[in-house]
């Protein structure tokens, strides 16, 4: 059986478990030839982990080709950099620790995940022996367009307990996030979270809401949380190369009126903020949007 209790629990009661049945045969422990070819190709991938204090960190690293290789017989990945020692992901990256990584390429729409365990840290790059791996499919993916490298260093991390004005109109404006979550004994796992923007809500400076749209039917993330609703949000400024960083908890609100609320939701998805950490020029690549992806529902 390739699903932990609490994502059979939600697929359950979405009335989805013959469908997640059939999509999670697709589920391998090792990286296909075709899937290696594809990490090959990019420059950076999203990592999620939980680090010793229980949080869920959701991070970005990002490098040169090659960047993510793996061996021959896709068993390990190797991802070529480290965070800095200040992003809030850093100490939860060691030796045995869970960690989802997703990498993406938002021009061609394509996207593939890898969870796993880490059996090297540094001083230049992570290995993850790997765990569960598997594509998805391109829905919500915006199509961003890479542009030259930025030569601008990052600045030092700012860290709050709840959303600033201009954090939360960051928010307001984006199209694209990505959610790590974990599991006590499943693992961790980063995916990717797409709409027009506006789908993601702030209801407060410590409060955000979002519909959870028709997907895999597997529901790794939601699954993950029923359990352990410790999670990580990061935002990424494609065009500026900032981070925004969250960590808190989330919930899921299955009411048909909160849904109803939302055009395209099929539930809605809470997530209450403990800490946020922006990081300006946070990583080198900048991309511009080309055109959104024909999957999204409009946002009010």
């Amino acid at each position: 059986m390739p699903f932990h209790e609490g994502e059979l629990a939600v697929q359950e009661r979405a009335g989805v478990l013959t469908d997640a049945a059939r999509i999670g045969k697709f589920l391998r422990r090792r990286i296909p030839p075709a899937a290696q070819a594809f990490l090959t190709g990019r420059r950076f991938a999203v990592l999620a982990a939980r680090v010793p204090d229980g949080a869920v960190w959701t991070s970005i690293l990002a490098g040169q080709l090659p960047f993510l290789t793996s061996d021959t017989e896709g068993r390990v990945l190797r991802i070529a950099a480290i965070p800095r020692s200040n992003d809030p992901i850093a100490p939860g990256l060691v030796v045995d620790a869970s960690i989802g990584v997703l990498a993406i390429d938002f021009e061609a729409a394509r996207r593939f995940r890898v969870n796993g365990h880490l059996t090297g840290v540094g001083p230049d790059a992570l290995v993850v022996q790997v765990e569960e791996a598997f594509a998805n499919c391109p829905k919500y993916i915006q199509a961003y367009v890479p542009r030259a490298d930025a030569q601008v260093p990052a600045e030092s991390p700012r860290s709050s307990p709840s959303l600033g004005a201009e954090q939360a109109a960051w928010i307001t404006r984006a199209d694209v996030f990505f959610l790590g979550t974990a599991h006590p004994i499943a693992g961790t796992d980063a995916s990717h979270r797409g709409g027009a923007p506006g789908f993601v809500r702030v209801v407060s400076p410590a409060e955000l809401a979002w519909g959870d749209y028709s997907g895999n039917a597997m529901f790794q993330s939601l699954g993950n949380a029923s359990v352990q609703p410790q999670a990580g949000l990061l935002f990424l400024d494609p065009e500026g190369g900032s981070t925004l960083q969250l960590t808190g908890t989330l919930s899921i609100d299955w009411s048909a009126a909160a849904a109803a609320q939302i055009p395209g939701a099929e539930r809605v998805v809470r997530f209450q903020i403990t800490q946020v950490v922006e990081t300006r020029s946070a990583i080198p690549l900048r991309w511009t949007l080309s055109k959104p992806s024909r999957f999204n529902p409009r946002a009010r």
